[in-house]
C-alpha cells in the first residue's frame, strides 16, 4: 500500500465486501470504522482487505463544515470526521471528505509523531492521519 506511513498495533488486517471503486490506500468507512484499503478491489472475492488501524497518509480539509464550507484551523492530535458515499449494498462509504466537521462519522486524528498543523481553508493532500487508536 503506498500511502501506509505507520502500522497500527497490533496489525487489523481484514477482509471486507465493497464497491468495485475501491483502489489500494483508499481511505474509507466500513460501516462507522475508519479503514485504509490494503489491496485493490477483487472481483473473484467481491471486496478487498483493509487495515483498520495505523497511519495513512490522505486529504484532509481545514473546514468545520460542509455547506456551506467554513475555514477552521487544525492543529497537530486534533480528531478528524468523515463522510462520503455509502454503498448500500455493502454499507462502504467512499470517495471521503475528511476535516473537523463534527457532525460527520468520527476517523482519527491528525497523527502527533508525524502530522502538521493546517491553516484554516487550507487542503492539505498527505496529511497524516492516525486511525484505530487514541489521540
Amino acid at each position: 500500500m503506498k500511502n501506509q506511513l505507520l502500522m497500527g498495533a497490533p496489525t487489523s488486517a481484514r477482509f471486507a465486501a465493497c464497491p468495485s471503486t475501491v483502489k489500494s490506500g483508499d481511505l474509507v468507512l466500513l460501516g462507522a470504522n475508519p479503514a485504509c484499503a490494503l489491496n485493490d478491489y477483487q472481483a473473484s472475492e467481491g471486496g478487498a482487505v483493509f487495515y483498520c488501524s495505523g497511519t495513512y497518509t490522505g486529504t484532509v480539509y481545514a473546514s468545520n463544515s460542509h455547506s456551506p464550507i467554513t475555514g477552521a484551523a487544525i492543529g497537530v492530535g486534533d480528531r478528524l470526521y468523515a463522510s462520503g458515499t455509502t454503498d448500500g449494498t455493502t454499507n462502504v462509504t467512499t470517495a471521503l471528505w475528511i476535516s473537523v466537521d463534527s457532525s460527520d462519522v468520527p476517523f482519527g486524528f491528525v497523527d502527533p509523531q508525524l502530522g502538521t498543523a493546517q491553516l484554516s481553508g487550507t487542503t492539505n493532500t498527505q496529511q497524516a492521519i492516525r486511525i484505530g487508536g487514541a489521540s
